[in-house]
């Protein structure tokens, strides 16, 4: 059959929908370029050639910090489909043993099921809790920090975002690297580690990283970011922002800081609880950054690199990628 008028509306409709919304919610919101003065520029200023239009982003937005990840605070259980605080009783039963067969089948390796129920029991659920709010006070505690700082309140004040190769996730909100915005690197006060770092230095978040999206400052292809086998301790030891990164988590260990703490340490990673949700096994390959080998890990083995800030996560997508260049899958 043509496509008639109607279909082409329809079709239209559903392209906008797909690239512009995450489920209804809009991507972004945003306005013509501000002048210096705050109104909107003329089109002249703000539309420079025929593809580049400057724009102010209005509206609310989520910014999903890189490198890092906290504890989660509520989470859709695998039984139900509305989300659950991790502190109800319902996360409770579900975390003192996840593998019970009425909640459904779960296909993980032998050895990851062994390593997780080292961690399951009475009180797992609660204390992601306690950690997911320890990490959220901590960032506006930063953030009111900086405010203070710069002499501004929350009508004046701005963040810094940085980004990678991935701009955007899966749920429409912003990747990056997070500071405060400031004119002057060293006035009124020298400009603090992004939110990321402090959030590490603080031990309140565990590291996350994953390929590509490791370094906001690299001048480089997507083809030359891929690690050559045998490298990978050394490419964390020379790139400045990954190695700061790393060396704080190190250093938060050694203090017994926050999930570090032995009296109450952090049992669940949030990726754990977020794939125990889905009762999706992980997917991700893993390279250990603690040696210069050529070995990529399979995703369900990612527990045998013992320290989180030691593994780098590659995505399905881009296995193939790295085993063009010589690395070894390891099941």
């Amino acid at each position: 059959m043509g496509a008639g008028p109607n279909c082409h509306r329809y079709r239209e409709h559903d392209m906008t929908d797909a690239f512009f919304t995450v489920k209804n919610r809009p991507r972004s919101v945003t306005g013509i370029r501000r002048t210096s003065g705050g109104g909107p520029q003329t089109l002249e200023q703000s539309i420079p050639d025929g593809d580049t239009t400057g724009v102010h982003v209005q509206g609310s937005m989520l910014v999903r910090f890189l490198g890092v990840d906290t504890p989660e605070k509520r989470i859709a259980l695998p039984v139900a489909d509305s989300q659950a605080s991790l502190d109800s009783d319902d996360w409770e039963t579900y975390l003192s043993d996840p593998f019970r067969p009425e909640f459904g089948a779960f296909d993980l390796d032998p050895s990851l099921a062994a390593h997780l129920k080292t961690r399951i029991g009475a009180g797992a659920a609660a204390n992601h809790h306690r950690h997911a709010q320890k990490a959220g006070d901590s960032l506006r505690e930063l953030v009111q920090s900086d405010m203070t700082a710069l002499g501004q309140t929350a009508a004046d004040f701005h963040y810094f975002l940085a980004f990678e190769f991935e701009v955007f996730d899966s749920h429409g909100r912003f990747l990056a690297f997070v500071n405060r915005d400031q004119k002057n690197p060293t006035v009124p006060s020298p400009r603090p580690p992004t939110y990321n770092e402090r959030q590490l230095e603080r031990g309140v978040a565990l590291p996350f990283f994953i390929w590509p999206n490791i370094d906001p400052f690299r001048d480089v292809t997507l083809l030359d970011a891929v690690l050559e086998p045998g490298t990978a301790h050394d490419v964390a030891e020379n790139s400045p922002s990954l190695k700061r990164a790393r060396d704080f988590v190190e250093q938060a260990r050694a203090d017994k800081k926050g999930v570090f703490d032995p009296q109450d340490a952090l049992r669940f990673e949030a990726f754990e609880i977020r794939y125990l949700a889905r009762r999706q096994p992980p997917d991700r390959a893993v390279i250990d950054l603690s040696r210069n080998d050529d070995t990529l890990r399979a995703a369900q083995r990612y527990f045998e690199i013992p320290n989180p800030e030691d593994r780098l996560y590659i995505p399905q997508h881009f296995v193939p990628l790295f085993l063009s260049r010589g690395w070894r899958l390891e099941h």
